[in-house]
Protein backbone atom coordinates (compact mmCIF):
# COMPACT_ATOMS: atom_id res chain seq x y z
CA UNK A 1 0.00 0.00 0.00
CA UNK A 2 1.18 3.30 -0.26
CA UNK A 3 2.06 5.96 2.33
CA UNK A 4 1.40 9.52 1.14
CA UNK A 5 2.30 12.97 3.06
CA UNK A 6 2.64 16.08 0.98
CA UNK A 7 4.52 13.95 -1.75
CA UNK A 8 2.67 13.89 -4.94
CA UNK A 9 3.15 11.15 -7.56
CA UNK A 10 5.22 11.74 -10.65
CA UNK A 11 3.20 13.45 -13.27
CA UNK A 12 4.75 10.85 -15.82
CA UNK A 13 2.55 8.00 -13.67
CA UNK A 14 -0.38 9.95 -13.92
CA UNK A 15 -0.53 10.67 -17.54
CA UNK A 16 0.22 6.32 -18.08
CA UNK A 17 -2.61 5.88 -15.96
CA UNK A 18 -5.04 7.95 -17.15
CA UNK A 19 -4.09 6.55 -20.89
CA UNK A 20 -5.06 3.22 -19.66
CA UNK A 21 -8.29 4.43 -18.32
CA UNK A 22 -9.37 5.68 -21.30
CA UNK A 23 -7.92 2.94 -23.44
CA UNK A 24 -9.98 0.22 -21.34
CA UNK A 25 -12.92 2.60 -21.31
CA UNK A 26 -13.23 2.84 -25.33
CA UNK A 27 -12.96 -0.82 -25.14
CA UNK A 28 -15.63 -1.24 -22.65
CA UNK A 29 -18.26 0.96 -24.76
CA UNK A 30 -17.65 -0.61 -27.83
CA UNK A 31 -17.97 -4.02 -26.60
CA UNK A 32 -21.25 -2.45 -24.97
CA UNK A 33 -22.64 -0.99 -27.71
CA UNK A 34 -22.39 -3.88 -30.12
CA UNK A 35 -23.67 -6.29 -27.10
CA UNK A 36 -27.34 -3.34 -27.39
CA UNK A 37 -27.17 -3.14 -30.95
CA UNK A 38 -27.38 -7.01 -30.75
CA UNK A 39 -30.19 -7.28 -28.80
CA UNK A 40 -31.89 -4.17 -29.72
CA UNK A 41 -31.83 -5.74 -33.77
CA UNK A 42 -32.48 -9.43 -32.88
CA UNK A 43 -33.92 -10.31 -29.87
CA UNK A 44 -34.18 -13.35 -28.09
CA UNK A 45 -31.98 -14.81 -31.35
CA UNK A 46 -29.35 -12.17 -30.48
CA UNK A 47 -29.81 -12.60 -26.89
CA UNK A 48 -28.81 -16.59 -27.01
CA UNK A 49 -25.95 -15.68 -29.29
CA UNK A 50 -24.52 -13.85 -26.57
CA UNK A 51 -24.96 -15.69 -23.92
CA UNK A 52 -23.63 -18.58 -25.61
CA UNK A 53 -20.78 -16.73 -26.95
CA UNK A 54 -19.90 -15.22 -22.92
CA UNK A 55 -20.22 -19.33 -21.84
CA UNK A 56 -22.94 -18.35 -19.71
CA UNK A 57 -25.78 -20.52 -18.42
CA UNK A 58 -28.66 -20.69 -20.70
CA UNK A 59 -32.38 -21.50 -19.63
CA UNK A 60 -34.97 -22.01 -21.63
CA UNK A 61 -37.08 -18.21 -22.35
CA UNK A 62 -34.18 -17.01 -19.66
CA UNK A 63 -36.62 -17.16 -16.84
CA UNK A 64 -36.99 -19.47 -13.77
CA UNK A 65 -40.54 -21.53 -13.86
CA UNK A 66 -42.08 -21.59 -10.42
CA UNK A 67 -40.88 -24.86 -9.62
CA UNK A 68 -37.36 -23.67 -10.39
CA UNK A 69 -38.00 -21.40 -7.96
CA UNK A 70 -38.89 -23.33 -5.02
CA UNK A 71 -36.08 -26.05 -5.73
CA UNK A 72 -33.49 -23.21 -5.44
CA UNK A 73 -34.88 -21.79 -2.40
CA UNK A 74 -35.42 -24.95 -0.89
CA UNK A 75 -31.63 -25.42 -0.92
CA UNK A 76 -31.01 -22.29 1.52
CA UNK A 77 -29.98 -23.14 4.95
CA UNK A 78 -32.61 -22.55 8.33
CA UNK A 79 -29.53 -20.32 9.31
CA UNK A 80 -29.19 -18.40 5.94
CA UNK A 81 -32.98 -17.76 5.47
CA UNK A 82 -33.23 -16.66 9.45
CA UNK A 83 -30.06 -14.14 8.52
CA UNK A 84 -31.71 -13.20 5.39
CA UNK A 85 -34.94 -12.36 7.01
CA UNK A 86 -33.19 -10.54 10.19
CA UNK A 87 -31.74 -8.17 6.82
CA UNK A 88 -34.92 -7.79 5.23
CA UNK A 89 -37.07 -6.73 8.04
CA UNK A 90 -34.10 -4.40 8.91
CA UNK A 91 -34.16 -2.75 5.31
CA UNK A 92 -38.18 -2.89 4.64
CA UNK A 93 -37.95 -1.29 8.20
CA UNK A 94 -35.77 1.63 7.09
CA UNK A 95 -37.30 1.94 3.68
CA UNK A 96 -41.01 2.66 5.07
CA UNK A 97 -39.41 5.40 7.45
CA UNK A 98 -38.23 6.74 4.28
CA UNK A 99 -41.63 6.55 2.03
CA UNK A 100 -43.63 7.96 4.94
CA UNK A 101 -41.85 11.47 3.67
CA UNK A 102 -43.81 10.81 0.75
CA UNK A 103 -46.79 13.04 1.32
CA UNK A 104 -48.44 14.69 -1.29
CA UNK A 105 -48.83 18.05 -1.35
CA UNK A 106 -51.81 20.77 -2.18
CA UNK A 107 -51.66 24.71 -1.88
CA UNK A 108 -54.66 27.07 -2.21
CA UNK A 109 -53.61 30.09 -3.79
CA UNK A 110 -57.64 31.24 -4.20
CA UNK A 111 -58.09 32.00 -7.62
CA UNK A 112 -56.17 28.24 -8.38
CA UNK A 113 -55.12 25.29 -6.47
CA UNK A 114 -51.82 23.72 -6.69
CA UNK A 115 -50.81 20.08 -5.69
CA UNK A 116 -47.84 17.41 -5.81
CA UNK A 117 -47.89 14.03 -5.74
CA UNK A 118 -45.99 10.81 -5.46
CA UNK A 119 -46.21 7.90 -7.96
CA UNK A 120 -44.28 4.61 -8.46
CA UNK A 121 -42.55 3.43 -11.68
CA UNK A 122 -44.21 0.77 -12.80
CA UNK A 123 -42.09 -1.75 -13.93
CA UNK A 124 -38.79 -2.20 -12.48
CA UNK A 125 -35.66 -4.64 -13.11
CA UNK A 126 -33.12 -4.78 -10.63
CA UNK A 127 -29.40 -6.70 -11.32
CA UNK A 128 -28.17 -8.84 -9.01
CA UNK A 129 -24.63 -9.56 -9.58
CA UNK A 130 -23.31 -13.40 -9.57
CA UNK A 131 -20.24 -14.70 -10.73
CA UNK A 132 -17.51 -15.45 -8.36
CA UNK A 133 -19.14 -13.78 -5.54
CA UNK A 134 -22.70 -13.34 -5.86
CA UNK A 135 -25.05 -10.64 -3.91
CA UNK A 136 -27.74 -11.66 -2.43
CA UNK A 137 -27.58 -8.98 -0.03
CA UNK A 138 -28.23 -6.44 -3.26
CA UNK A 139 -31.40 -8.90 -4.20
CA UNK A 140 -32.44 -7.69 -0.66
CA UNK A 141 -31.63 -3.77 -0.89
CA UNK A 142 -33.04 -3.55 -4.52
CA UNK A 143 -36.61 -5.53 -4.54
CA UNK A 144 -37.30 -4.85 -1.23
CA UNK A 145 -36.71 -0.68 -1.78
CA UNK A 146 -38.93 -0.42 -5.14
CA UNK A 147 -41.81 -2.75 -3.15
CA UNK A 148 -42.18 -0.15 -0.77
CA UNK A 149 -42.25 2.60 -2.81
CA UNK A 150 -45.36 0.75 -4.67
CA UNK A 151 -43.61 -0.25 -7.91
CA UNK A 152 -46.34 -3.10 -8.86
CA UNK A 153 -44.04 -5.15 -11.18
CA UNK A 154 -40.57 -6.08 -9.97
CA UNK A 155 -38.15 -8.23 -12.04
CA UNK A 156 -35.03 -9.74 -11.04
CA UNK A 157 -31.78 -10.55 -13.36
CA UNK A 158 -29.20 -12.45 -11.98
CA UNK A 159 -26.47 -13.92 -14.35
CA UNK A 160 -25.88 -17.43 -12.37
CA UNK A 161 -28.44 -19.67 -10.31
CA UNK A 162 -27.91 -18.41 -6.58
CA UNK A 163 -30.43 -19.99 -4.21
CA UNK A 164 -29.70 -17.26 -1.15
CA UNK A 165 -30.07 -14.38 -3.58
CA UNK A 166 -33.52 -15.71 -5.65
CA UNK A 167 -35.00 -16.74 -2.16
CA UNK A 168 -34.02 -13.14 -0.88
CA UNK A 169 -35.93 -11.52 -4.11
CA UNK A 170 -38.61 -14.06 -3.17
CA UNK A 171 -39.12 -12.04 0.17
CA UNK A 172 -40.39 -9.11 -1.72
CA UNK A 173 -42.59 -11.37 -3.69
CA UNK A 174 -40.39 -11.40 -7.07
CA UNK A 175 -41.47 -14.06 -9.29
CA UNK A 176 -40.20 -13.53 -12.23
CA UNK A 177 -36.21 -14.38 -12.29
CA UNK A 178 -34.38 -14.16 -15.07
CA UNK A 179 -30.68 -15.99 -15.44
CA UNK A 180 -28.92 -13.38 -17.53
CA UNK A 181 -25.69 -11.04 -16.95
CA UNK A 182 -23.90 -8.74 -17.98
CA UNK A 183 -24.82 -5.89 -20.55
CA UNK A 184 -26.85 -8.08 -22.46
CA UNK A 185 -29.30 -8.73 -19.22
CA UNK A 186 -29.28 -4.64 -19.31
CA UNK A 187 -29.80 -4.61 -22.52
CA UNK A 188 -32.91 -7.26 -23.00
CA UNK A 189 -34.70 -5.52 -19.44
CA UNK A 190 -34.11 -2.19 -21.35
CA UNK A 191 -35.79 -2.83 -24.66
CA UNK A 192 -37.22 -6.45 -24.55
CA UNK A 193 -37.37 -9.13 -25.96
CA UNK A 194 -39.74 -11.81 -27.49
CA UNK A 195 -39.53 -12.95 -24.54
CA UNK A 196 -38.78 -10.38 -21.97
CA UNK A 197 -41.17 -7.39 -21.35
CA UNK A 198 -39.39 -4.21 -21.08
CA UNK A 199 -39.09 -2.47 -17.66
CA UNK A 200 -39.03 1.71 -17.21
CA UNK A 201 -35.91 1.28 -14.84
CA UNK A 202 -32.89 -0.64 -14.16
CA UNK A 203 -31.31 -0.06 -10.66
CA UNK A 204 -28.74 -2.38 -9.17
CA UNK A 205 -24.80 -2.87 -9.37
CA UNK A 206 -22.86 -4.64 -11.54
CA UNK A 207 -19.02 -4.15 -13.28
CA UNK A 208 -17.87 -1.82 -15.97
CA UNK A 209 -20.06 -3.45 -18.76
CA UNK A 210 -23.29 -3.62 -16.73
CA UNK A 211 -22.32 0.29 -15.55
CA UNK A 212 -21.64 1.58 -19.21
CA UNK A 213 -24.99 -0.48 -20.37
CA UNK A 214 -27.31 1.54 -18.15
CA UNK A 215 -25.36 4.66 -19.15
CA UNK A 216 -25.95 3.73 -22.84
CA UNK A 217 -29.51 2.74 -22.09
CA UNK A 218 -30.45 6.00 -19.88
CA UNK A 219 -33.28 7.68 -21.64
CA UNK A 220 -34.59 4.88 -22.72
CA UNK A 221 -34.85 3.63 -19.39
CA UNK A 222 -34.90 5.24 -15.97
CA UNK A 223 -31.78 4.42 -13.88
CA UNK A 224 -30.66 4.80 -10.68
CA UNK A 225 -27.32 5.36 -10.66
CA UNK A 226 -23.76 4.98 -12.67
CA UNK A 227 -21.68 3.05 -9.67
CA UNK A 228 -18.38 2.27 -10.47
CA UNK A 229 -15.61 -0.07 -8.26
CA UNK A 230 -16.36 0.20 -4.46
CA UNK A 231 -14.66 3.08 -2.15
CA UNK A 232 -13.87 3.80 1.61
CA UNK A 233 -12.16 6.39 3.22
CA UNK A 234 -11.43 5.98 6.42
CA UNK A 235 -10.79 9.03 9.04
CA UNK A 236 -8.65 7.95 12.10
CA UNK A 237 -6.77 9.20 15.15
CA UNK A 238 -4.61 7.55 17.18
CA UNK A 239 -7.32 6.27 19.49
CA UNK A 240 -8.09 3.73 16.64
CA UNK A 241 -7.66 -0.04 16.17
CA UNK A 242 -5.25 -0.47 13.43
CA UNK A 243 -6.33 -4.24 13.39
CA UNK A 244 -9.71 -2.67 13.05
CA UNK A 245 -8.79 -0.53 10.38
CA UNK A 246 -7.25 -2.60 8.43
CA UNK A 247 -9.91 -5.72 8.59
CA UNK A 248 -12.21 -2.49 7.12
CA UNK A 249 -10.12 -1.19 4.37
CA UNK A 250 -8.90 -4.88 3.16
CA UNK A 251 -12.81 -5.68 3.70
CA UNK A 252 -13.54 -3.23 0.57
CA UNK A 253 -10.38 -4.29 -1.21
CA UNK A 254 -12.47 -7.83 -1.42
CA UNK A 255 -14.62 -6.37 -4.11
CA UNK A 256 -12.52 -6.36 -6.63
CA UNK A 257 -9.13 -5.01 -8.39
CA UNK A 258 -10.56 -2.08 -8.84
CA UNK A 259 -11.91 -1.36 -5.58
CA UNK A 260 -10.07 1.17 -3.80
CA UNK A 261 -9.67 1.90 0.23
CA UNK A 262 -7.66 5.51 1.80
CA UNK A 263 -7.04 6.15 5.51
CA UNK A 264 -6.41 9.61 6.28
CA UNK A 265 -5.05 10.30 9.65
CA UNK A 266 -2.98 12.53 11.82
CA UNK A 267 -0.62 9.79 13.03
CA UNK A 268 2.01 8.47 11.48
CA UNK A 269 2.19 5.37 14.29
CA UNK A 270 -0.95 4.56 13.36
CA UNK A 271 -0.48 4.10 9.53
CA UNK A 272 2.62 2.16 9.93
CA UNK A 273 0.90 -0.18 12.43
CA UNK A 274 -2.22 -0.58 9.65
CA UNK A 275 0.82 -1.41 7.38
CA UNK A 276 1.73 -3.91 9.61
CA UNK A 277 -1.68 -5.75 9.95
CA UNK A 278 -2.87 -5.13 6.47
CA UNK A 279 0.79 -7.16 6.02
CA UNK A 280 -0.03 -9.68 8.80
CA UNK A 281 -3.58 -10.21 7.09
CA UNK A 282 -2.54 -10.75 3.63
CA UNK A 283 -0.46 -13.80 5.15
CA UNK A 284 -3.31 -15.17 7.20
CA UNK A 285 -5.62 -15.16 4.19
CA UNK A 286 -3.13 -16.35 1.38
CA UNK A 287 -3.66 -13.04 -0.24
CA UNK A 288 -1.52 -11.13 -2.63
CA UNK A 289 0.28 -8.23 -0.73
CA UNK A 290 1.42 -6.35 -3.61
CA UNK A 291 -2.66 -6.36 -5.01
CA UNK A 292 -3.41 -4.94 -1.90
CA UNK A 293 -1.05 -2.64 -2.09
CA UNK A 294 -2.16 -0.91 -5.29
CA UNK A 295 -5.55 -0.63 -3.52
CA UNK A 296 -4.85 0.38 -0.42
CA UNK A 297 -3.42 4.14 0.25
CA UNK A 298 -2.08 5.33 4.22
CA UNK A 299 -2.28 8.78 3.67
CA UNK A 300 -0.71 11.20 6.73
CA UNK A 301 -2.19 14.59 6.84
CA UNK A 302 -1.26 17.36 9.10
CA UNK A 303 -4.57 17.12 11.26
CA UNK A 304 -8.01 16.19 11.42
CA UNK A 305 -9.04 18.85 10.19
CA UNK A 306 -6.88 18.16 6.86
CA UNK A 307 -8.48 14.63 7.27
CA UNK A 308 -11.75 16.34 6.50
CA UNK A 309 -11.29 18.75 4.29
CA UNK A 310 -9.29 15.88 1.77
CA UNK A 311 -12.38 13.86 2.56
CA UNK A 312 -14.88 15.90 1.24
CA UNK A 313 -12.55 16.24 -1.68
CA UNK A 314 -13.12 12.50 -2.20
CA UNK A 315 -16.55 11.67 -1.56
CA UNK A 316 -16.47 8.47 -0.83
CA UNK A 317 -18.79 5.91 -1.31
CA UNK A 318 -18.46 4.62 2.41
CA UNK A 319 -16.75 7.13 4.75
CA UNK A 320 -16.08 5.35 8.45
CA UNK A 321 -15.10 7.77 11.01
CA UNK A 322 -12.95 6.23 14.11
CA UNK A 323 -11.83 9.03 16.40
CA UNK A 324 -12.93 9.58 19.92
CA UNK A 325 -15.46 12.48 19.04
CA UNK A 326 -17.14 11.20 15.73
CA UNK A 327 -20.23 12.72 16.01
CA UNK A 328 -18.58 15.56 16.87
CA UNK A 329 -16.91 15.52 12.72
CA UNK A 330 -20.03 14.38 11.07
CA UNK A 331 -22.07 18.41 10.51
CA UNK A 332 -18.15 18.86 8.95
CA UNK A 333 -18.49 16.24 6.05
CA UNK A 334 -20.77 16.94 3.35
CA UNK A 335 -20.17 14.84 0.80
CA UNK A 336 -20.37 10.29 0.97
CA UNK A 337 -22.55 7.49 0.19
CA UNK A 338 -23.13 6.36 4.02
CA UNK A 339 -21.45 7.09 7.10
CA UNK A 340 -20.13 5.32 9.92
CA UNK A 341 -19.57 7.17 12.86
CA UNK A 342 -17.24 5.13 15.30
CA UNK A 343 -15.25 2.07 15.30
CA UNK A 344 -17.99 -0.12 16.36
CA UNK A 345 -19.60 0.51 12.97
CA UNK A 346 -17.75 -1.41 9.79
CA UNK A 347 -19.12 -0.94 6.58
CA UNK A 348 -19.96 -4.64 6.39
CA UNK A 349 -23.05 -4.04 8.69
CA UNK A 350 -24.38 -1.56 6.28
CA UNK A 351 -23.86 -3.77 3.60
CA UNK A 352 -25.79 -6.25 4.64
CA UNK A 353 -28.19 -6.18 7.66
CA UNK A 354 -28.60 -3.01 9.17
CA UNK A 355 -31.06 -1.10 6.85
CA UNK A 356 -30.08 1.82 5.10
CA UNK A 357 -29.55 0.48 1.09
CA UNK A 358 -25.61 -0.52 0.43
CA UNK A 359 -26.54 0.79 -3.70
CA UNK A 360 -24.13 3.74 -3.02
CA UNK A 361 -22.91 6.85 -5.34
CA UNK A 362 -19.18 6.18 -6.57
CA UNK A 363 -16.26 8.18 -7.76
CA UNK A 364 -17.22 11.32 -6.42
CA UNK A 365 -20.63 11.19 -7.58
CA UNK A 366 -21.81 11.56 -3.76
CA UNK A 367 -21.43 15.21 -4.47
CA UNK A 368 -24.89 15.66 -6.50
CA UNK A 369 -26.42 11.96 -5.32
CA UNK A 370 -27.20 9.94 -3.20
CA UNK A 371 -28.14 6.23 -1.59
CA UNK A 372 -31.14 3.80 -3.45
CA UNK A 373 -34.44 4.49 -1.69
CA UNK A 374 -37.89 5.19 -2.39
CA UNK A 375 -37.53 8.09 -4.07
CA UNK A 376 -35.62 6.46 -6.50
CA UNK A 377 -38.56 4.93 -7.53
CA UNK A 378 -41.05 7.62 -7.51
CA UNK A 379 -42.18 10.30 -9.98
CA UNK A 380 -42.98 13.86 -8.71
CA UNK A 381 -46.36 14.62 -9.91
CA UNK A 382 -47.85 17.95 -10.05
CA UNK A 383 -51.28 19.58 -11.13
CA UNK A 384 -52.67 22.92 -11.39
CA UNK A 385 -57.01 23.55 -11.27
CA UNK A 386 -57.54 27.18 -11.96
CA UNK A 387 -60.69 28.62 -10.77
CA UNK A 388 -64.05 30.72 -12.65
CA UNK A 389 -62.76 34.44 -12.47
CA UNK A 390 -59.19 34.40 -12.17
CA UNK A 391 -57.59 37.18 -13.28
CA UNK A 392 -54.37 37.52 -11.27
CA UNK A 393 -53.30 34.71 -12.57
CA UNK A 394 -53.34 34.88 -16.34
CA UNK A 395 -52.43 38.85 -16.58
CA UNK A 396 -49.01 37.94 -14.74
CA UNK A 397 -48.94 34.98 -17.73
CA UNK A 398 -49.51 37.44 -20.21
CA UNK A 399 -46.79 39.36 -19.14
CA UNK A 400 -44.29 36.92 -19.35
CA UNK A 401 -45.24 35.66 -22.04
CA UNK A 402 -45.10 39.17 -23.84
CA UNK A 403 -41.04 39.22 -22.73
CA UNK A 404 -40.64 35.27 -24.08
CA UNK A 405 -42.10 36.48 -27.18
CA UNK A 406 -44.49 33.82 -27.39
CA UNK A 407 -47.46 35.53 -28.77
CA UNK A 408 -49.76 32.11 -28.50
CA UNK A 409 -48.83 31.70 -24.80
CA UNK A 410 -50.55 35.36 -24.67
CA UNK A 411 -53.10 34.44 -26.14
CA UNK A 412 -54.43 31.54 -24.55
CA UNK A 413 -53.93 33.54 -21.14
CA UNK A 414 -55.83 36.12 -22.31
CA UNK A 415 -58.62 33.92 -23.85
CA UNK A 416 -59.60 32.87 -19.80
CA UNK A 417 -59.26 35.83 -18.27
CA UNK A 418 -62.19 36.39 -15.74
CA UNK A 419 -63.66 33.79 -17.48
CA UNK A 420 -66.85 33.06 -15.37
CA UNK A 421 -66.62 29.31 -15.77
CA UNK A 422 -64.83 26.51 -18.22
Amino acid sequence: MSQTGNKTEKKSAEEIQNELQTARARSVEQTVREIVDEVRTNGDQGLKKLITGFGDMLIPGFKLSPEQIEAEIAKVSADTKKSIGYAHDNIKAFAEAVMRNARPIKLDHGEFTTGLEFRPVQRVGCYVPGGRYPLPSTALMTTITARVAGVEEIVVATPALCPESIYAASLSGVTEIYILGGAQAVAALALGTESIQKVDMVVGPGNLYVTEAKRQLLGEIGIDMLAGPSEIAVIADDTASARWLALDLVSQAEHGEDARAILLTPSQALADAVKVEIENLATELNENIESLNSQVTLTVLPSIDACIEKCNELAPEHLEIHTDNPDNLKPQLKHYGTILLGSLSTVPYGDYAAGPNHTLPTNKAARFSGALNPFTFLRAQTWLKVNAGASELPISTMALADVEGLRVHKLAAEARLNCPSS
